[in-house]
């Protein structure tokens, strides 16, 4: 195409004003009207497997559908011949101003009120299109226009998806921008309303920071942070309720977030004019989610007392209450005594009084004066502390009362672990070390590295990776825990894996 071009008999082609992977946007005369508007035009040659003409089709009818102040409006859509080829255009309200990515580009950050006005008006427009199904899949900075008046317009909704209709891309197939995308659209789980509302919190990110919440050269390491990291805190300079609004959308989770485009574009009104943006603008089917719009330095809460040590007790107490203390203890001591006498007495028989349940002695292993604290006994009573550490040792080396005769007898001495451990070393599932980069073999591979490293908790999944050229099948691209980092051997250790489908072997562990 080229300047002068006159489509349908009255749209005058001037200049081109935007690019995009479908077609092209240009300036243009509406001779007939006389006014200036917007034509879109379709690239030729485009793949005809990605149905271009239905897409760029469905894109006026969803744009020709939206009503509202974010909403570009639609004067016309047709097709015509032009020599070989056709020309299928799209002839919209022309916004007079810049794209948010041109004024990042040009300002680099903007302050947070500006933001939020951006993020209110961009979320109206949002819900306009939630309430007729429609999700739009690609927010970004390049599809936010803001025209000579600071108002915001949503664009290109040519990938935009509409509830109850066929798809016209293949299921597996991942749209959308890297930077802005959300966990679910990688992961394929359903794409909703939320999903742009995460993007359009990436997006809210850029404008308070200058950079995407996840910033990186390699793509696959912008996926993971969408998958499975928390983006770098905010400015200092940003409100918390800005803060807290942010993060509210960026969370992986879809029902985490913000009901709909309309509770969100009132929260960040609210934001702007100081009012609790939920207490304000939310009501109260949110105000679960209160805590998480940080609101002032985090005080920790007063923690439960600790018992200190006798000494410290005697030391703290007032002089009646180090009498009572002390009453107490010299009537435990006789008590102790007296059933000390009883148990030693040479009239009660030959001593044994283990095997006798009504007069088995339980002396306190805290007590130094009791033989039970200086000599092992399989009849003395531990504290609920040691129980449960000679109950879990026991299980965890397989142990049963049934081997060792008592559970205590098992657990004292380290007598029954010591049969099951004979060479001495620690069971592998103890302690911690650096976790090797497994990253650039095979699952398998990472799975006999971890293994002889000592961690013994390997999973498998797959990843969703875009490089060229195209990793072999199995081939681990990331893990979690990273490489370097210390965890302990029996942790979960997962690697992501490249996956050929056509392939066929599975690269799960």
């Amino acid at each position: 195409m080229d300047s002068g071009t006159l489509i349908a008999g009255r749209y005058r082609l001037d200049r081109v004003i935007a690019s995009g992977g479908m077609g092209a946007v240009w300036r243009a005369e509406d001779e007939r009207l006389d006014r200036t508007v917007a034509v879109k035009v379709l690239h030729a040659g485009l793949d005809g497997s990605q149905h271009p003409r239905d897409r760029f089709e469905r894109e006026a009818k969803t744009l020709a559908s939206l009503k509202g102040p974010g909403c570009v409006e639609v004067y016309d859509f047709g097709e015509e011949p032009d020599g070989d080829r056709t020309i299928v255009y799209l002839v919209m309200e022309l916004v007079d101003g810049v794209s948010l990515a041109e004024l990042l580009h040009r300002e680099e950050r903007l302050d947070p009120a500006r933001t939020m006005r951006i993020v209110a008006e961009a979320a109206e427009a949002l819900a306009a299109a939630h309430r007729r199904g429609i999700v739009h899949r690609d927010i970004k900075p390049g599809n936010i226009l803001i025209d000579a008046d600071g108002r915001v317009k949503v664009v290109d909704f040519g990938i935009s998806l509409f509830a109850n209709r066929s798809r016209l891309t293949p299921s597996d197939q991942v749209l959308g921008t890297a930077p802005y995308v959300s966990p679910e659209q990688l992961r394929d789980k359903g794409v909703t309303g939320a999903s742009d509302l995460y993007s359009l919190g990436a997006v809210a990110y850029e404008c308070l920071t200058g950079t995407p919440p996840f910033d990186a050269a390699d793509p696959a390491a912008v996926i993971h942070g969408h998958l499975y990291s928390e983006p770098p805190a905010l400015p200092a300079d940003v409100p918390a309720e800005v803060a807290g609004i942010v993060s509210r959308s960026l969370s992986k989770s879809p029902e985490e977030r913000w009901e709909s485009g309309d509770v969100l574009a009132a929260a960040a009104r609210a934001a702007t004019t100081g009012e609790h943006p939920v207490a304000k603008a939310i009501g109260s089917s949110i105000g679960a989610r209160t805590a998480e719009v940080p609101q002032a330095p985090f005080t920790s809460p007063p923690q439960p007392p600790v018992t200190p040590p006798p000494a410290a007790v005697e030391r703290e107490e007032d002089p009646r209450r180090r009498r009572r203390i002390a009453f107490i203890g010299v009537a435990v001591a006789l008590v102790l005594t007296a059933i000390a006498v009883l148990a030693l007495n040479p009239f009660s028989g030959d001593g044994n009084v283990a095997g006798d349940e009504d007069t088995t002695p339980t002396a306190s292993a805290s007590d130094p004066g009791s033989a039970a604290a200086q000599e092992p006994s399989s009849t003395v009573s531990a504290t609920p502390t040691e129980s449960a550490a000679q109950t879990s040792a026991a299980a965890d080396e397989g142990g049963t009362e049934g081997d060792s005769g008592t559970e205590s007898e098992g657990a004292e001495g380290g007598g029954t672990e010591d049969e099951e451990t004979p060479d001495g070393n620690e069971p592998a599932q103890e302690g911690s070390g650096p976790v090797p980069d497994v990253t650039g073999g095979t699952t398998f591979d990472a799975q006999d590295q971890l293994n002889g490293e000592g961690f013994a908790n390997v999973t498998a999944e797959v990843g969703y990776y875009y490089i060229r050229p195209e990793p072999a099948h199995c081939t681990v691209i990331q893990q979690s825990p990273a490489p370097g980092e210390t965890a302990d051997y029996s942790a979960p250790i997962t690697v992501y894996f490249h996956e050929r489908t056509a392939e066929g072997t599975s690269c799960l562990l």
